[in-house]
Formats: structure tokens, sequence, C-alpha cells
């Protein structure tokens, strides 16, 4: 058995619930503790004992009351932490600012080692194969937590994770693999071992374990009357890559309109339609002054060429490879309008930020959203000047910047959200330093950021 102990201060002097549970090796000896009858709003401090070892002391932050007041609410973003890639010191700079709540918008492990081609590229070895068994993503995970800048942050603050793909397979999309030889059925099996793991290492409540080889983890955060997170699930549900080069899957590719016409087809989904009903159900009751949709992939869109004359082409793995489900979304955001909707975004090892338009395809449509995406802790960014090339062709994009890494610190009030996107001067040394790249400012009832 585990003992479990939360207390109201962090020497432990005034215990307020603790119990013991039991931890099989079903579970990988995780405990997943739901602790009830806490006081909304203030600090706890947590840890675990288990024959004669007992853990560090973790820090939590219970929200405000439902209906309750909040002046300020500090966020921590995080995505993309590939191991061999480099050193977690971000996480470290991170911990150092005892956020309120941490998010994890994806890619917390890489299930791929790089290969022999690219040893060059590697700061700190894996010397693991590629996972697709359970044992195989628990060792991933199993690895990241003996980094001390991530076992750091996970006792500074509570944190709330979704996934994208590298917590399963690269550019995997709903039951479909990236390799289109492999049969759904026998992907799901792979996909379902990856759940388990992502489930063991992440606080997430053990109603959410399915044995129907589906987890949901979509879900909603309310911070008293100030914010409401709507988590996204931009993988587990959603259709089959456009233009797959087979009938069982496929990956991520580059195409047009006219190369890709399945991209343009409206019964595509991106959040699966079950999830879409949810997310617009819960904005049309929204009324928290922020609602920030925590997601995976960069919602705004990209058109890849150089100026309107040139044919536009678009990256098939994000929002812009399922145009119809986007437009439902940026259409609900219109027709319900929440109050203050801002998309937080990852996946693309960049800095941007974003208007998010009502129309995609026309910049000069109105900005239903903003949306910051955050760059990645270690994993390597896309060609800076390769992207920049393209952006006079896409307006609804104020920055973007994919040389440095990094994450985003967000500091949410009732009339402001100000984002820092912070930066680490070298991924290779342990004990890199940090600094502010770009300060941004949301307005309340303004739509669009403002660099500070």
């Amino acid at each position: 058995p585990v003992r479990w102990e939360v207390a109201a201060d962090d020497q432990f002097r005034r215990i307020v619930a603790a119990g013991n549970v039991a931890a099989s090796t079903d579970a990988a000896h995780s405990v997943h503790v739901e602790v009830a009858g806490l006081a909304p709003h203030r600090p706890y401090w947590y840890r675990f004992s288990a024959q004669g070892q007992q853990s560090p002391t973790g820090r939590a932050l219970t929200t405000p009351a439902p209906n309750g007041a909040a002046n300020r609410l500090r966020l921590a973003v995080a995505s993309c932490s590939h191991w061999e890639r480099g050193y977690f010191s971000a996480y470290g700079h991170m911990a150092d600012e005892t956020p309120d709540l941490t998010l994890f918008l994806g890619d917390y492990i890489y299930e791929y080692s790089l290969g022999p081609d690219r040893a060059d590229q590697v700061v700190r070895p894996y010397n693991l194969e590629e996972a697709t068994t359970l044992a195989g993503y628990r060792n991933r995970y199993a690895l990241h937590r003996t980094d001390a800048n991530l076992q750091r942050l996970h006792a500074a603050a509570p944190c709330v994770a979704i996934w994208d793909d590298h917590e399963v397979q690269d550019d995997y999309s709903g039951v479909w693999s990236k390799i289109s030889g492999v049969a759904p059925n026998d992907f799901l099996q792979r996909r379902a071992a990856a759940y388990q793991a992502f489930y063991e290492a992440m606080p997430i409540r053990r109603t959410r374990l399915s044995a129907a080889l589906q987890m949901p983890i979509n879900r909603r955060v309310r911070y008293g009357r100030l914010a409401e997170f709507f988590m996204l699930d931009g993988r587990q549900y959603r259709s089959k890559q456009p233009c797959s080069d087979g009938e069982n899957g496929g990956k991520g590719q580059i195409v047009t309109d006219a190369t890709c016409t399945d991209r343009l087809d409206p019964s595509r989904t991106f959040l699966g339609f079950e999830q879409e009903r949810w997310l617009y159900d819960g904005l049309a009751r929204a009324d928290a002054r922020w609602n920030i949709l925590g997601q995976n992939l960069v919602m705004a869109g990209l058109r890849l060429a150089r100026s309107p004359a040139e044919e536009n082409r678009y990256w098939t793995d994000t929002w812009d490879g399922f145009p119809a489900a986007r437009d439902r979304l940026t259409g609900a955001l219109s027709e319900l309008k929440p109050s203050n909707p801002v998309v937080l975004s990852g996946d693309y090892h960049s800095f941007w930020t974003n208007d998010v338009k009502l129309d995609s395809r026309d910049p000069s449509s109105a900005t239903v959203a903003t949306e910051f995406v955050g760059t990645s802790i270690t994993s390597t960014g896309p060609s800076y000047e390769g992207l920049m090339a393209v952006m006079p062709n896409n307006p609804q994009v104020k920055f973007f910047d994919s040389r440095p890494r990094g994450y985003m610190s967000i500091d949410v009030r009732p009339d402001r959200m100000d984002t820092r996107y912070q930066v680490i001067s070298d991924v290779r040394d342990p004990t890199a330093s940090l600094s502010t790249l770009k300060s941004w400012t949301v307005e309340s009832g303004r739509p669009g950021a403002v660099a500070a």
C-alpha cells in the first residue's frame, strides 16, 4: 500500500486528508488519488510514502468556487520535449516561476529515437528502440521522470495534460496509423498501450481509463469567474489523414486544393463530432471572463505560398487538413460569442501569435479568437527562413520564430491576458539561462494580441 497525505502547510503540521491506496503492476504502480472536501482557491501540499521511503513534497492549488472571484491566474505552457534533442532546462525555469497551473499541450514524450544518420543531433542518447508496446511507452515516461527539472516542475504546480501524436506515433490520425499498410485493428492495440502509459504517468481520473481501446481526455476546468479551460483532444477521434497513400492510413503531407480534394470534404472532423458538440455546448453556456481552448495544433492556418499569385499549399496534419471542421469551430465562436476566446497551441516547435479568422481563406474576415502557439522544450524547429518567406501571404500571423526553445508564461487578469515567450540560451546546456523573446497583451473585449 501507498500512504498519501494532504496538508494545509508545507511542513505537514496540519494534515487535512490522508489514506492508503494499493499500487499494482497493472498500472505500473501508479496511484491516482481523488481527494474531496478541500477548500477552494488555496494552496495545499501533498506527499506519498511506501516501504519506508517518502516522496518529495508536491504543491497544488485548488480552483476557486465555480462562481467565485479570482483576480489572477498564472500559467506555464509547454509542449514537445524530446529527450535526445537536449536538456529540459526550460522545465526548471517553469518551476522557478511557481505557476498556479501548468499546461502540457502534447508530445510530452517521443516514441522514436534519432537514428545513426542523425547521431550528430543527439544531446542525450535514449538507447531505446521505438516504443510500440506498453513496456516501451512506460520506459519513455520513466526516463523523462528521471530528469530533475521535470521533477521540480511537477512538484511546483498542478498540471493539466493533453496529448498530440508522439505519445503514440508521429502523424497518426484517429484509428489510422501513419503507416498505410497497418490495419486499424492492429494499430488500435498499439494506441491502447500508449494511452495506458499516458494515464499511468499523468494526473488523470481513474474513471477516464476504459477497456474499450479509447480514453477521453477532453475536459473543462473552471477557475472561478475569471477563466474556463476547454482542453481538447485533436488526435483520438479525428478523420483519416486526407489523401492518404493507402486505405489503412497515411502521414501528413503538403498538398494543394487541386491535388487533394479530400481535404475539403465537409464530413471530415478534427475533434470528432461528439467532442465538437461537447465543445459547442460548453461555449454556448460559457460565462467566465476568459475562455481558453487548450489544444495540440496550429488553428489559424498557414498558406505555404509566397504570394497570392502562387497556388496555395497546405500541411495536412494540422487544422489545415480539416478546413470544414475549423469552419464549424470558428463559426461557433462567431455565433455563440463566448467572452474573450483564446487558443493555446503547440506542436510546431515555434512561437506564433495569430488572429483566428472566421474564414481562414479570407484574411479580412472577422477575428474570432486570439491564438498563442508555444515553441518546443527541446525539439528542433522548422526552417525559419523558409517559413518567413511565406509570412507576407499570411497576414493572420502577427509573429513567428522557430529558432528558440522555451515555453509560454501567461498571466490572466480580469482586464487583460499577458503572454511572454520565454526562451532558453542553449538546449545543449543543462544550466541554460532564460530570457523573454516577446511579450503580448490581449485586452478584455478586444480580440487580437498587441505587442507589449
